[in-house]
């Protein structure tokens, strides 16, 4: 690692965090100053990319609620629709004090619960049943509260806008640049933005259309001849049969074959020994099986999971929840138990239908057991296909199954079987199973037939009897009644992803997409590409973006750009998914696009260089380049652009990006047609070229600048050293420190904490002084001890409930400097006024440094009983020397005038000090060793 020069660091430092007073934030600094001049300076000064970067960037993301979407989904303000009443001082004053003055129609309320707990949010909905609030805390949700659990409803005083914005910017420059582009978003006004998905209503599949995908799904055609068929993909094909008598437990099987629907409700399988009594059709399913386990070695344990891992189950469950199985399956709760959904996909009773080995081979391989690819393939390796069967089935782990007798193949019962199996029709869906027998067809098209009778009708007869709700019957009434000789283009399309079930996850001409039951299950590595990095792209139009082979290789060759998505892109394979290429292909289509003329290749490449560099439009700010992640966000790389898109997408997109991705944190540097860096050489049109003709280039394409980066140390010397960002695991106030005898230490200023202490090197900072200052500072060195989040310092009968908050009692003052630099933090609890100073000590006995910590504090009225909390672990044990050790890594020494409590909690103790403060001066003094 080049470290970069201690002294220069150090004055770097110092400048980047200058402040007239110590320990004041950007905003509190910002506030002080005129808006006017504010104003003033962002449009001298202020640089309207940078500007548009941090407007949509994760730990700002300014676009998430200032977006330009319906009315009625607003929870902030469009900015480019914003008045003439509100001026350009007043947008400087929403973003250093949103709650001074809040905007008509984006109030807040607090609701109180009849349990004691405050709720804040804006309302989006209110009856005599309920209220449901849009959460100040996190935006996403959508919080419901029965009225009879409500004791009062109050305006709030808080605006949905955070308090302490500013703070989240590197410096002074960003705020200017930050507000350069708001100001530009006002001055422009609305865009002639096309249809945004995101603003109108879902449009639901005619009843027509839904009956043919009902018609598709139990295989009516298999018996039925269906001319619509022949513009479908390929029939659906019933699970291979040989698989399922190789790997299920025949005697669940058997169930299943008798009562399918009572076995495994929802299943698309019909009841084909309904005409027969109880007795009768538990022999001929018996007998079927059989013949099926006659044809295969089967391999069901019934008393084993072998590879029972108890670790294996919290991973299968993150899986479970994370790679896209909740898109399509109910998720679960803490004891694995589903919590239906109404549009999810029963699995019923896998623990008597698989064992470990078995499953874990199905999830790793469904297209080998189901070709019709209605379960796709999750892309799993096998670890973690084991890991997410011993999680599924955890409640089999007893070996105590409910159907589990020994299976001996009887031949007499085996040739029975195979007879029932072709009277039965089975062959028609299940093939490959009697290769002697002839498909079965009953007369008469599905045009000629009455829905009333037969398999459609409910009772029970010499026909498959499917049991199907009213509203699924009478879409299936609807689609005979008007079944087409060919289907339209839209249809198919339609129909196909109905059929796999892609709308659970993606948006295609407002079908589908994903619901808000399931929004939080898809998640993301990467905050900074806000919805954009977790939400499956939109499909409306998306043959008119990829290209073919781009598209191939993501529909059939497992190919991704979307690292940072946890939910995985299934496969369903490539017989099924052809048609569906083909149609995107030949149908999705653009308006005509008329590109800039390029004259001098040359020339265009070396501008579009520079528009991708930090020179110009710092497209590697937030875009990967040769695999290479930017210091932002990891968004797609520039270098397969070319490979990927249309360029009629590509320009059309880059003029506005949210027509076609309402969910980009793309900014429009061509707004209006317009460039919004009119300093770079050329219009909207010629720019854009330039940029297309840089990437063509693709993984030869010249590295723009801004790119490479080196590492940085800070590191103390003689003096302590400071730098106040974020730290993992810490607020966005965190304030560190390295002391020169090499230990190291986060004070939280947002919950008055201890929040850190290490040993060895202080930091590295590059991930808050690069790119736009939105990552966190990087301890170095080792020995890393975290303490609890919370004040240390609170209540003694009733402390604050903790959370990811700013407590509510608690203020922080700032802070002071000792003649080394060392900081004095300075807070108050109530009347409780307290300095918190720590120095860095060396041991005389053992030489090993160490830190001293004194709290020195008074009350500014009257007498306060508080309590502080010293430490929380695991185990805490008290030493014979007084010291008290925490998890067997860290000693702490309370000084003689007080006393440690250790106290049990759930799953932990603390180690507590019990204190009195009066008017006098109260002090109390801990050393940490470990």
């Amino acid at each position: 690692m080049k470290t970069v020069c201690l002294i220069t660091l150090t004055i770097f430092a110092l400048v980047h965090d200058a402040s007239p007073v110590l320990g004041q934030t950007l905003t509190e600094r910002l506030v002080q100053e005129d808006p006017a001049k504010l104003v003033q300076q962002a449009r001298q000064d202020g640089d309207i990319v940078r500007g548009a970067i941090l407007f949509h960037q994760g730990n700002i993301n300014c676009a998430k609620c200032h977006r330009p979407i319906s009315e009625n989904d607003r929870i902030a303000p469009d900015l480019s629709r914003l008045g003439q009443e509100v001026t350009d001082a007043s947008i400087v004053e929403s973003i250093l004090q949103p709650s001074k003055t809040i905007r008509k129609g984006f109030e807040t309320v607090s609701v109180l619960t009849a349990d004691g707990h405050v709720i804040n949010g804006s309302v989006v909905s209110q009856d005599d049943q309920k209220v449901v609030l849009r959460s100040s805390q996190n935006i996403d949700q959508l919080i419901t509260i029965e009225q009879d659990d409500i004791d009062a409803i109050k305006p709030s005083t808080k605006s949905n806008m955070p308090d302490g914005l500013a703070n989240e910017l590197k410096d002074r420059q960003q705020f200017l640049d930050l507000l350069r582009y708001s100001l530009d978003l006002k001055q422009r006004g609305p865009t002639d933005a096309g249809s945004n998905e995101e603003s109108m209503v879902r449009r639901e599949l005619s009843d027509e259309v839904k009956g043919i995908v009902l018609i598709k799904k139990l295989n009516c055609g298999s018996c039925h001849d269906w001319k619509t068929a022949e513009s479908l993909p390929p029939l659906q094909h019933a699970p291979d049969l040989k698989w399922s008598a190789k790997w299920l437990n025949p005697n669940q099987l058997a169930e299943f074959i008798a009562n399918p629907q009572q076995t495994k409700p929802g299943t698309s399988m019909p009841h084909m020994l309904g005409h027969l009594d109880d007795q009768l059709r538990k022999d001929s399913a018996t007998a079927i099986v059989h013949f099926l386990t006659s044809i295969a070695s089967n391999q069901f344990q019934s008393h084993a999971d072998l590879e029972h891992d108890d670790e294996g189950i919290p991973r299968g469950e993150e899986l479970f929840h994370s790679v896209g199985c909740v898109a399509c399956h109910s998720p679960r709760n803490d004891m694995a138990i589903e919590q239906r959904l109404d549009d999810s996909i029963p699995l019923g009773d896998l623990t008597n239908k698989y064992d470990t080995t078995a499953l874990a081979a199905f999830l790793e391989n469904p297209h080998a057991a189901r070709p019709s690819g209605r379960m796709p393939n999750m892309q799993l390796t096998h670890p973690e296909a084991l890991d997410l069967s011993r999680y599924l089935l955890q409640s089999s782990n007893s070996g105590e199954n409910s159907s589990t007798s020994s299976w001996e193949i009887d031949a007499t019962l085996a040739r029975k079987g195979k007879q029932l199996f072709t009277e039965l029709r089975c062959v028609n869906c299940h093939i490959g199973i009697a290769d002697t027998a002839p498909r079965l067809t009953s007369p008469g098209g599905l045009a000629d037939l009455d829905p009333k009778r037969g398999c459609l009708s409910g009772e029970p007869g010499e026909w498959p009897e499917y049991r199907l709700d009213e509203l699924d019957q009478q879409h299936i009434q609807a689609a005979l009644r008007s079944l087409p000789a060919e289907l339209t283009a839209e249809q198919e399309i339609d129909i196909t992803l109905a059929t796999f079930n892609c709308v659970a996850c993606h948006r295609r001409d407002n079908v589908g997409g994903v619901t808000a039951a399931r929004s939080h299950h898809f998640q993301t590595t990467n905050l900074n590409l806000g919805e954009q990095g977790r939400i499956p792209p939109t499909l409306t139009g998306v043959g008119a973006k990829l290209n073919e082979k781009w598209m191939r290789d993501v529909l059939v060759n497992h190919r991704s750009i979307r690292p940072y998505m946890k939910t995985r892109m299934p496969q369903y394979g490539e017989q099924n998914v052809n048609r569906l290429i083909e149609l995107f292909q030949s149908n999705d289509r653009l308006s005509d696009t008329e590109f800039a003329a390029v004259d001098d290749l040359k020339e265009m490449q070396e501008l579009g260089l520079k528009i991708a560099g930090n020179q110009g439009l710092n497209c590697v700010a937030c875009h990967t380049f040769r695999y290479e992640q930017s210091d932002t966000m990891p968004a797609v790389d520039l270098t397969e652009m070319s490979q990927r898109l249309k360029k009629d997408w590509f320009y059309q997109y880059m003029l506005d990006p949210p027509r076609f991705s309402p969910n980009t944190v793309m900014p429009s540097f061509w707004p209006n047609g317009k460039a919004i860096r009119p300093d770079i050489a050329g219009d909207a049109e010629f720019q854009i070229e330039a940029l297309w003709q840089y990437l063509l280039d693709g993984r030869q394409a010249r590295t723009p600048r801004g790119l490479i980066v080196e590492p940085l140390e800070l590191l103390a010397s003689d003096e302590a050293v400071m730098l106040r960002r974020s730290y993992p695991d810490v607020g966005k106030r965190g304030i560190g420190v390295g002391y020169p005898n090499q230990v190291n230490l986060v004070f939280d200023s947002e919950q008055m904490r201890l929040a850190m202490i290490w040993k060895g090197k202080f930091a590295d900072p590059g991930g808050v002084w690069r790119g736009q200052g939105h990552g966190t500072v990087r301890p170095l060195g080792d020995s890393l001890v975290r303490f609890a989040h919370g004040p240390e310092l609170d209540d003694t009968e009733s402390p604050w409930i903790v959370d990811d908050g700013r407590p509510p009692h608690h203020r922080f003052k700032g802070y002071s400097l000792d003649e080394k630099m060392r900081p004095r933090f300075k807070y108050e609890f109530g009347n409780v006024i307290i300095n918190d100073y720590y120095v860095d000590a060396i041991d005389s006995s053992t030489n090993a440094p160490y830190i001293r910590r004194t709290l020195t504090m008074k009350s500014s009225s009257g007498e306060s009983n508080v309590m502080f909390r010293a430490a929380t672990g695991k185990s805490i044990k008290q030493s014979d020397d007084g010291s008290f050790l925490v998890d067997g890594e860290l000693r702490i020494r309370v000084d003689e005038k007080h006393a440690g409590t250790i106290v049990d909690q759930p799953n932990a103790q603390q180690l507590r000090i019990p204190l009195t403060v009066d008017e006098g001066v109260t002090q109390l003094i801990l050393e940490y060793r470990w």
